[in-house]
C-alpha cells in the first residue's frame, strides 16, 4: 500500500505517516457483516488496514463485503470466509489477526469469539446494537485486549 496515495492525506494528517504505516500493516478479522459489520468494513477500507479477513457464516453478505472493500482499495487484501464461527478456517484467521472485530446479534457466538479470542490473546472489540422498543436505540462497544475481561466479567 502506498502511504503517498491521496486518498490517504487525512490518515496521515492525523495519525502521521507511522500510524498510517501501522494500519497499512494491520490484520483485522471481522466476524459478522450485518448492520453493524457493513458499515465497520468500510470504515477498516478507507482507513487503510492492509489486510482484512470476514468469516461469516454462509451468506453472500461476506462476498458483498469483500466486493466493497476492494472497490474502495484494490490494494487491501481480503479473504472472505462463507463458514461458520466455530470452523478451522475461523479460529485460523483470530490467530493470525492483530485485532478481531465482532458483530453479531446474538449473545452465543459473541461469547465464543470472546473465548476464542482470550484463549489467543487478541485484541477483541464487540460492538452491538439493539432497538428493544419502537423508537428506542441502544448499542454497546466492549473491548478486550491481552486475554484479559469478558462480556459476563464486565456484565
Amino acid at each position: 500500500m502506498k502511504i503517498d496515495d491521496p486518498r490517504y492525506d487525512r490518515n496521515v494528517r492525523f495519525f502521521g505517516t507511522e500510524g498510517q504505516n501501522t494500519l497499512s500493516g494491520l490484520r483485522a478479522t471481522l466476524v459478522g457483516v450485518g448492520g453493524l459489520g457493513s458499515p465497520l468494513t468500510q470504515h477498516l477500507a478507507l482507513l487503510g488496514v492492509g489486510h482484512i479477513d470476514d468469516p461469516v457464516p454462509g451468506s453472500a453478505k461476506v462476498d458483498l463485503a469483500a466486493r466493497l472493500v476492494r472497490e474502495i482499495n484494490p490494494d487491501i487484501t481480503v479473504h472472505a470466509f462463507p463458514v461458520g464461527l466455530v470452523s478451522e478456517e475461523c479460529f485460523e484467521s483470530v490467530k493470525r489477526a492483530d485485532w478481531v472485530f465482532g458483530c453479531f446479534d446474538d449473545d452465543g457466538p459473541r461469547s465464543v469469539l470472546n473465548e476464542l479470542c482470550a484463549a489467543y490473546s487478541k485484541p477483541y472489540v464487540d460492538l452491538a446494537s439493539d432497538v428493544p422498543d419502537d423508537g428506542v436505540y441502544g448499542g454497546r462497544v466492549f473491548i478486550s485486549k491481552n486475554g484479559k475481561g469478558c462480556l459476563n466479567c464486565l456484565d
